[in-house]
């Protein structure tokens, strides 16, 4: 995963695990948080905003080029 992929990212809407909300975002900055993971800033398009969030909860759609 590098900056400017594109990444999806799944996650649970409740706790019956029946609904799920997938967004897609572009990777803005990664971040060593420990011995082996890494965060990664990820800007969504439905906010606007970026967010952080663990690199294994994304899957990269499209490395850029």
């Amino acid at each position: 995963m590098k900056v400017g992929d594109l990444v999806k990212y799944e996650s649970v809407m409740n706790d019956s695990m029946d609904r799920y909300v997938v967004e897609y975002g572009l990777v803005m900055q990664l971040s060593k948080t420990g011995h082996d993971t890494i965060s990664v800033q990820v800007l969504f398009g439905d906010t606007g905003k970026p967010c952080w969030i663990d690199s294994g909860k994304l899957v990269v759609v499209s490395e850029a080029g």
